[in-house]
This record gives structure tokens, C-alpha cells and sequence, in this order.
């Protein structure tokens, strides 16, 4: 019996947002897992986001996994239900963060 062939070919941005169009419900984000060696540096990290949230009025979801000492951050704009500009300054605000020594 023949195997499926997975179609792996990159979808560029317009085909995609037209894609999107015929999937209700479907957004494009990004995440980032933040790991940490010590829990002052995630209240420390909770806090810069919490301060990058209201510096940029932009909301992301947001996982706290204390099993493996992470953070996880997923940022889309929903009213244009893919990624833009505002989620990419979101993200590299958030790359600023410095754990402790």
C-alpha cells in the first residue's frame, strides 16, 4: 500500500492568510519556552512580562510549567488572527530578560 506524501513545501504569508480564511477558528502565533534554573528568576521574568504587557497594551497567553522551571509565551493578534509587527516587539521585549547569575 502506497504512503501518504506530506506536502512540506513552505507556505508564504498571503497563501497562508488566504488559507486561514476557509479554517474558523485558526490563528498564526509564536512561542517560546523560557526555562529557568531558579524561581526568583521566574518572578523576576513574570514581572518584566507583566511591565512589557503594559508598556505595549498586548496580551499574550501564557503557561506556567513548574515541573521543568518554564515559561511558555504564545503571541498572535487576534483581530488579524496571524503574527505582525506589535507580537515581534512583544517577543523581542521579552528576549531583554537577564536571568541571574
Amino acid at each position: 500500500m502506497a504512503q501518504p506524501v506530506e506536502d512540506k513545501t513552505p507556505v508564504a504569508g498571503g497563501e497562508l492568510q488566504e488559507a486561514l480564511k476557509e479554517l474558523d477558528g485558526w490563528v498564526i502565533s509564536i512561542t517560546k519556552r523560557f526555562r529557568f534554573e531558579k524561581w526568583g528568576d521566574i518572578t523576576r521574568f513574570m514581572q518584566h512580562l507583566a511591565d512589557t504587557i503594559a508598556a505595549t497594551n498586548h496580551h499574550p497567553d501564557v503557561t506556567l510549567d513548574t515541573g521543568s522551571k518554564s515559561v511558555i509565551v504564545t503571541v498572535t493578534t487576534h483581530s488579524e488572527r496571524t503574527v505582525t509587527k506589535a507580537d515581534l516587539e512583544f517577543a523581542k521585549r521579552l528576549n531583554e530578560f537577564k536571568p541571574s547569575e
